[in-house]
C-alpha cells in the first residue's frame, strides 16, 4: 500500500537537496529550501492513550511462590531435565505484581516473602514442623505478615506440594485441623490464620499450578507422594467450596500456556519468562475485575 508523503512548504532558506524514496519505484529530488517538515500519514494518528486503572475497594496481600518472587527480578535461562531452552541470557522479570498494579488501583499492597515470594515453599509440609511450609511459616510470630481486615490475598502455591511430596491427606484434615503434615490440613492452617489477619471477610484468590517439565516433575507425571498437580488442585477446590470468600483462578487451562509451548513462555520448564507472564496474569485479571466493588 503507498504511503501518503506530506510536504510543507516555506520560505527559502537553503541551497542543499533532499532525496525521498516515494514507494513508487522511483526517488525525487526536493530542494530543502521548500520543505520544512515531512511527515508519514501513518505518524499522525491520536496517540494510544493507556486505559485508567480499575478502582479496587480492598487492598492485596500477594503470598506466593519463586514466579511471584521473580518479579523485578533478574532471572537466567536455563534447561532442565529433559527441557531444553532455545533461549540464553539474563533479563528481568515483568511478574504478577507489576503487572497486576498496572490494571488495578489498589489502596494497599502487601507483597510477602523474601524479596516479594517465597522460593521453593509448598502450602504444606513434609513434617508438622516443616520450616518450608507455607502453612508452618503463617504461624511464626515475626514472619512479617501483615494484619490487615478485610484485605484480598492471593495463594499460589501448588507447584511446590507437587515437586516436594506433599501427601495430600483427605478432606477430614481440613475439617479438624490436623496441622501441615498432609496438604488438606495446611491449608486449614492457612486459612484460619489468613482469617486472623484480615477478618471473616477477607476474600482469597487461589490458583491451580502452571503446565511444567521441570527437574523430572511434569504437568502429568505423579510424584513419590503419589500425587498428580490435579490432585492438589482438586483437593484446594474442595477446600475452597466448603469455605466462604474463595474465588478460583483456573491459570492452568486459561493462560494459554500449555506443555507444547513451555519453551517459549518459560526460562527452565517452570519459571514464566515475560511472554509467560502476559499470558500468565489474564486469568488473575478476569478475576480481580470481579471484585472491585466487593
Amino acid at each position: 500500500m503507498k504511503q501518503l508523503l506530506v510536504l510543507l512548504l516555506s520560505l527559502p532558506a537553503f541551497s542543499q537537496s533532499m532525496v525521498v524514496n516515494t514507494y513508487d519505484a522511483g526517488l525525487a529530488v526536493y530542494p530543502t529550501s521548500q520543505i520544512s517538515s515531512v511527515t508519514f500519514s501513518e505518524d499522525t494518528a491520536d496517540p494510544v492513550v493507556p486505559s485508567p486503572k480499575t478502582k479496587m475497594r480492598r487492598g492485596i496481600v500477594f503470598l506466593g511462590h519463586s514466579i511471584w518472587r521473580n518479579d523485578n527480578y533478574l532471572v537466567t535461562y536455563k534447561s532442565s531435565g529433559s527441557f531444553v531452552t532455545p533461549f540464553t541470557g539474563v533479563f528481568r522479570a515483568r511478574g504478577y505484581q507489576t503487572l497486576l498494579q498496572e490494571v488495578f488501583d489498589f489502596p494497599f499492597v502487601h507483597s510477602l516473602g523474601p524479596d516479594g515470594g517465597y522460593s521453593g515453599y509448598s502450602l504444606g509440609g513434609t513434617s508438622a514442623t516443616d520450616s518450608k511450609s507455607i502453612a508452618v511459616v503463617a504461624q511464626q510470630p515475626d514472619n512479617g505478615w501483615p494484619s490487615v481486615q478485610n484485605a484480598i490475598w492471593t495463594i499460589d502455591f501448588v507447584t511446590n506440594d507437587f515437586k516436594r511430596d506433599i501427601p495430600l491427606g483427605t478432606f477430614a484434615d481440613f475439617k479438624t485441623a490436623t496441622g501441615p503434615a498432609t496438604f488438606y490440613g495446611a491449608v486449614r492452617q492457612l486459612y484460619d490464620k489468613i482469617k486472623e489477619l484480615s477478618g471473616s471477610d477477607v476474600i482469597i484468590v487461589f490458583a491451580n499450578a502452571l503446565k511444567r517439565n521441570n527437574s523430572g516433575y511434569t504437568s502429568t507425571s505423579r510424584n513419590a507422594a503419589g500425587c498428580t498437580l490435579a490432585d492438589y488442585e482438586l483437593a484446594l477446590l474442595t477446600c475452597a467450596a466448603s469455605a466462604t470468600g474463595w474465588y478460583f483462578v483456573d491459570q492452568n487451562r486459561l493462560s494459554g500456556i500449555t506443555d507444547e509451548n513451555l519453551p517459549a513462555v518459560t526460562a527452565d520448564g517452570l519459571h514464566l519468562n515475560n511472554l509467560g507472564y502476559t499470558m500468565a496474569v489474564q486469568p488473575w485479571i478476569n478475576v480481580l475485575r470481579t471484585l472491585a466493588d466487593k
